[in-house]
């Protein structure tokens, strides 16, 4: 029994970092949950994502409110709710999708190569300019959008909300670019409300995964705790920590869990599976061979910015009177 609520306070305090940088870029955690409870727990690729997508239902309700106690309050009602109107039944049809699926390998496999791409995105996070928030949000009207925009908003929280149900990541990382690239949220509102969002996206998917009988309740209500709590830190500090930098470092360390799922290195050095040491060498090999090469590319962007910003800087060289 000690054993047992040592561990739930373990994954309680893994859950608190998780949830507060979820909270602070807008996404539900399952990118990082996910991972861990198939790689650390063993849970199978269904029972995985299904249980951190209650964990993601927990975060976007706190997360919520604790945005909408902020002031200004960032959410914007009507972009999240309008949102949800096609995210609540994609997360339904992900969730049936998966079950559908009966080969764990295969979930596996769409999992990393999924979210893949996520994970290199955070690697090229860059930041934006602040503007007035408080301006921002009241010059804000979802009714100066054209239908054409709209109807593709839609569709893109279509397809989060099948990705959530599918993998178990609350959406987000498809709703946030969804609300301030197509619907031209500030980027601190479009954060918010993603979570606005996301409490009918997971809550629509986490009903059926229970209906469906694959939540795990004991991992369940430990990553939840966690994230309850990491929400309120997040929703805090989205305005005062660089947030960038925090994405670049997780993109960094989320490569490596998702190489590992798809057992790239047990699949190139130990295809018998038989030496685990090996298979994570292998990991550890491929996880390099990609963050590198991105990290040198980082690097020499930083550079080059870094060049511009000095030759402006620097005073052109004017003929001296005679």
């Amino acid at each position: 029994m000690q054993d047992l609520l040592l561990q739930a306070a373990l994954i309680a305090v893994y859950a608190v970092g998780v949830g507060t940088i979820s909270s602070m870029v807008g996404i539900g955690g399952g990118i990082f949950n996910t991972p861990l409870l198939m790689i650390i727990f063993l849970l199978s690729a269904q029972v995985a994502p299904a249980t951190s997508l209650v964990a993601a239902f927990f975060l976007a309700i706190a997360s919520s409110i604790a945005y909408w106690r902020q002031n200004p309050n960032p959410i914007i009602p009507r972009a999240g709710l309008f949102l949800a109107v096609t995210t609540t039944p994609g997360s339904m049809i992900g969730v049936a999708l998966r079950t559908l699926i009966e080969s764990d390998y295969t979930l596996r496999l769409i999992f990393g190569i999924s979210l893949m791409p996520v994970a290199i995105k955070m690697l090229f996070a860059v930041r934006r300019e602040k503007g007035d928030i408080a301006s921002e949000l009241a010059s804000y009207n979802i009714s100066n959008l054209p239908n054409k925009r709209l109807a593709i908003s839609l569709l893109g929280g279509f397809i989060g909300g099948v990705s959530a149900g599918l993998l178990g990541i609350g959406g987000g990382a498809i709703i946030v670019p969804v609300l301030s690239i197509l619907m031209g949220l500030p980027m601190h509102a479009a954060a918010a409300t993603s979570m606005l969002t996301m409490v009918f996206t997971a809550g629509a998917g986490s009903a059926m995964n229970l209906f469906s009988g694959y939540i795990d309740p004991y991992y369940a209500i430990s990553l939840s705790v966690g994230m309850l709590v990491g929400a309120q830190v997040g929703s805090k500090l989205a305005c005062k920590v660089n947030s960038v930098q925090l994405k670049r470092a997780f993109g960094i360390i989320l490569v490596f869990p998702l190489v590992k799922m798809m057992k790239l290195g047990q699949i190139w050095l130990d295809p018998s599976g038989t030496n685990v040491l090996v298979s994570t060498i292998g990991d550890i090999i491929i996880w390099l061979i990609i963050v590198i090469p991105i990290g040198l590319f980082r690097l020499y962007q930083l550079q080059k910015t870094s060049r511009v910003i000095v030759a402006k800087e620097e005073p052109c060289d004017l003929p001296s009177p005679e």
